[in-house]
């Protein structure tokens, strides 16, 4: 397909997305070989001055950071300064879960992969400033079931961090390397162990090291940097209005100093494509070497199985089988901030889309994009997925309530002969109450489609049968109610 033709499509897929998503603005790049394919911004970096969004307007990153934060162990690996198989607490020996055994087997490698199989817990409620969590009712507030009051206290340092989680009640979900949950808390440990093996601030190594060299001038985790870049985004929230939902501006960022490196790096377009040439190149920008070639490796193959036929690297997930190539992807969501990052290093194929409300629909921009440009329809899906059946009786198997640390709150039920996934909350979706049916594709997995993209699900079960947790999100959410299969 010729550039003129997949723009024209492009762009109209695009309008129609963005505006349904309600976001204010949309600002999209892609580089083929290192060079500029396409820019394109769709509304504004504040909607209410009708200022323009460009490539080099600054926004949130959210969880696109955490590829940052495994470059800073990588290098620190090439220094011969630690090793990812190492156990973590030869690096945090006052690091402690309710399973000390399995706690001091949990490597470096199991954090960056996310599986040294920690649930999802509240400590990022305690740690982050002005953020989504504090939109949970407080009697909804799930910190109570996980830490004791007295034990509940704000998380500024690394210390904090270590010390709250020690307090932490919960059940570890398995073996380190045998379980797939995403974990912020992880992630901000990693940053812990960055600060004590550089015996640098995380902010400061990772400017020195990978910022700085990469040249990402408008890249910055500190929020007093923002004033100083003459184009920084305003972020948007949505609320309830008497059934409808509204888009207004909130002034409060997210902060979160001891845990900035699970998600709290903030850059543009144009920075975050000199970012992505590290992978394009085998670890280069322009001719500043950022990582070695084998560490790129390392940090792109599929390490883990995070989902049905999907795979998990070294802050990346990882697509081995992408239309004959490989595609090596993130995003993130935090309050103002959807982004994703796109590399196909086969095809010098490099994008990036960010935007400033939550939840607008960013990987699908991103694959969209990638999809016509290579000659496919638009929406080509990532897998296939053969057909499946299930027997409605095993569908009791997963029948119940399940919740997270993090305040998600889903359910599951049998509707008219088939399995419906229930959202109770609004921190992970634009509404709550909504209802997702479920195709079953495999065992134990299914499919949904929920905010414009497929959302494959899956269910972990006990030696009985019935589902002890339900994957969502990448996260393993553990049953809350049993109901006994009906016969």
């Amino acid at each position: 397909m010729h550039q003129r033709e997949w723009v024209s499509a492009y762009e109209a897929l695009a309008e129609k997305t963005v505006k349904e998503s309600q976001a204010p603005g949309v600002i999209i790049g892609i580089n083929q070989h290192g060079e500029s394919l396409y820019r394109k911004a769709y509304g504004y970096r504040d909607a209410e001055r009708k200022w323009a969004i460009t490539p080099d307007t600054v926004m949130g990153l959210a969880s696109v950071t955490k590829s940052f934060t495994c470059m800073a162990i990588m290098q620190l690996q090439e220094a011969g300064k630690l090793s990812v198989h190492a156990p973590v607490v030869a690096y945090l020996p006052e690091f402690r879960t309710p399973d000390q055994t399995r706690t001091e087997r949990m490597t470096i490698h199991h954090f960056m992969t996310h599986s040294a199989g920690i649930p999802p817990l509240p400590v990022d409620m305690l740690a982050v400033k002005n953020s989504l969590f504090d939109t949970i009712p407080k009697e909804d507030n799930p910190i109570h079931r996980f830490i004791k009051k007295e034990q509940q206290k704000p998380i500024h340092t690394h210390a904090d961090l270590l010390e709250v989680l020690a307090h932490v009640q919960y059940e570890l979900l398995g073996e380190p390397g045998q379980h797939f949950s995403y974990s912020n808390e992880c992630y901000a440990l990693l940053g812990a162990i960055v600060e004590r093996v550089s015996g640098k601030p995380y902010d400061v190594y990772v400017k020195e090291h990978i910022l700085a060299p990469a040249d990402m001038r408008s890249s910055t985790f500190l929020l007093g940097d923002l004033s100083r870049f003459p184009e920084v985004t305003t972020i948007y929230h949505k609320k309830d209005n008497h059934g409808e939902l509204d888009v207004y501006p909130d002034f409060e960022w997210e902060e979160g100093p001891a845990v900035m490196a699970a998600g709290h790096l903030n850059s543009t377009v144009r920075d975050m494509l000199n970012y992505a040439e590290i992978f394009r190149t085998g670890g280069c920008v322009g001719k500043e070497r950022i990582l070695s070639a084998e560490s790129v490796r390392q940090m792109t193959l599929p390490h883990v199985v995070c989902n049905y036929k999907k795979h998990y690297g070294y802050g990346l997930m990882v697509e081995p089988n992408y239309y004959g190539g490989t595609l090596l992807k993130h995003g993130g969501a935090i309050k103002g901030v959807a982004a994703h990052l796109a590399i196909v290093p086969e095809r010098g194929l490099t994008a990036v889309v960010l935007a400033n409300l939550i939840g607008t629909p960013v990987e699908k921009l991103t694959l969209a994009a990638l999809n016509l440009i290579e000659g496919r329809e638009a929406e080509a899906p990532l897998t296939k997925y053969e057909e499946y059946r299930v027997s409605p009786q095993r569908f009791q198997a997963y029948v119940g309530d399940y919740a997270s640390g993090e305040g998600m709150n889903v359910s599951v039920t049998v509707e008219e002969g088939a399995l419906v996934l229930t959202n109770h909350t609004a921190l992970f979706s634009n509404e709550k109450g909504l209802k997702y049916p479920l195709l079953p594709i495999a065992e134990n997995y299914f499919l949904a489609q929920m905010d414009g993209s497929e959302l494959t699900v899956g269910f972990a079960n006990q030696a009985d049968g019935l589902a002890k947790a339900v994957s969502v999100g990448y996260r393993q959410i553990p049953r809350v109610s049993l109901t006994k299969p009906e016969v």
